[in-house]
């Protein structure tokens, strides 16, 4: 009888234990249940991780951009045909086409500033 009473305090010990939130999972993209947590809406990493269109978009902004520094044009995203098309990627799993061409186009301004602006010319 000893021993169980032992063995139940020393699991309500342990089961009270405070445990770090790194080994609970929080803050890793981990509900405290295991479940994926979605990233804060709005924040870039929320796009470049939900919408394809946004992270495409980045990177031929940047591309474009990089290009446009070396050939020594002028900071001008809305010159490019990718940026006016805006569709480049687009499947129809993702849904709505326009709503796709807006988060392609946030997403080319967006790494079209960060690569113009990328004095390395090296980028991501």
């Amino acid at each position: 009888m000893g021993r169980y009473i032992s063995l139940l305090v020393l699991s309500l010990i342990l089961a009270t234990t405070a445990v770090p939130a790194d080994a609970q999972g929080r803050g890793r993209g981990v509900s405290r249940f295991g479940a994926p947590t979605p990233p804060v809406p709005g924040s870039a990493a929320a796009r470049v991780n939900q919408e394809p269109a946004y992270a495409r978009g980045y990177s031929d902004g940047y591309r474009h951009a990089q290009q446009d520094r070396r050939d020594r044009r002028g900071y001008d995203p809305v010159a490019h045909r990718d940026y006016r098309d805006a569709d480049q990627g687009f499947y129809r799993s993702y849904g709505s086409r326009e709503a796709y061409k807006d988060n392609y186009r946030a997403g080319f301004r967006a790494g079209y500033d960060a690569g113009y602006r990328d004095p390395s010319g090296r980028g991501r």
